[in-house]
């Protein structure tokens, strides 16, 4: 807890000393997604995601390395430069949201880890784009209930990472 703690404070004390926020603007809402676009610094926007996560109390299960891996295999599929600068998808589970959505339906197992994606085009260099896949609100109402309290979640978690 203390660690949690230190990192928070250390957090806040880098945040104070930054100019003033950039608004985020809301680029791709539908059903399956929900991405959103912020002037900045991927690293720093890494790291708040990563802190937004924590603050919630949950731990990053998996970070996969996507531009790396198109990085990595694009010349051997005959591809040409990058598509990204930066992008990493971060794959976390709560342990309470999680069991009230499948307590409510054991098959919702299928929702998680849930995923956010935090990504620089390279062809946009400068905006940072933070989303993720949105969680179906299907089911009886106890389970709808219980999916729509986690896309509230992932949203929170976003809002948190996006609001410096």
């Amino acid at each position: 807890m203390n660690l949690l703690r230190s990192a928070i404070l250390a957090t806040l004390a880098l945040l104070l000393a930054l100019p003033a926020a950039q608004a985020k603007e809301l680029v791709l809402d539908t059903e399956d997604r929900r991405i959103y676009a912020i002037e900045g610094d991927y690293d720093f926007y890494r790291e708040m995601v990563e802190s937004a996560i924590a603050g919630e109390g949950m731990v990053i299960n998996t970070v996969g390395h996507i531009a790396e891996m198109l990085d990595r295999t694009g010349g051997d599929l005959g591809a040409e430069g990058s598509i990204y600068l930066h992008g990493e998808s971060l794959e976390f589970c709560s342990a309470i949201y999680s069991r009230r959505m499948m307590e409510a339906d054991p098959h919702s197992i299928v929702f998680c880890p849930y995923v956010i994606a935090i990504y620089e085009l390279s062809a946009e260099p400068g905006t940072v784009y933070v989303g993720y896949k949105r969680v179906p609100i299907v089911g009886d109402e106890e389970t709808r209930a219980a999916l729509e309290n986690v896309e509230d979640l992932l949203d929170r978690v976003v809002d948190n990472a996006t609001a410096f």
